[in-house]
């Protein structure tokens, strides 16, 4: 469920008690980001910052969770690793010599 109201959005994610509004800064297209930060001392997000976007119109961006990642997938090179520490392993113990 989207949050359609800055009351309702700036709502701690965590314990959903509302968040004290600290600051604001402008956005993009005129839009304002709100830095909310939440003040329940029994909330683990206690003292945390986290950011609400209002619209020229006031209505609350709905949050962006689609977008592409902009960092490569990192390749596995677990097997790779361990086939090499196995020769490295069977060289020493034969007496072999490693390079």
């Amino acid at each position: 469920m989207t949050d359609t109201t800055f009351d309702e959005a700036r709502r701690c994610p965590i314990c959903e008690a509302p968040g004290v509004d600290e600051s604001q800064r402008q956005g993009p297209h005129g839009s304002k980001i709100h830095v909310i930060r939440c003040k329940t001392t029994r909330c683990r997000w206690y003292d945390t910052v986290y950011l609400v976007q209002v619209n020229p119109d006031g209505s609350v961006a709905k949050p962006d969770t689609d977008r592409q990642k902009f960092f490569p997938k990192i390749p596995d090179k677990t097997d790779a690793i361990n086939e090499s520490m196995q020769r490295l392993y069977d060289q020493t113990r034969s007496g072999g010599e490693t390079r």
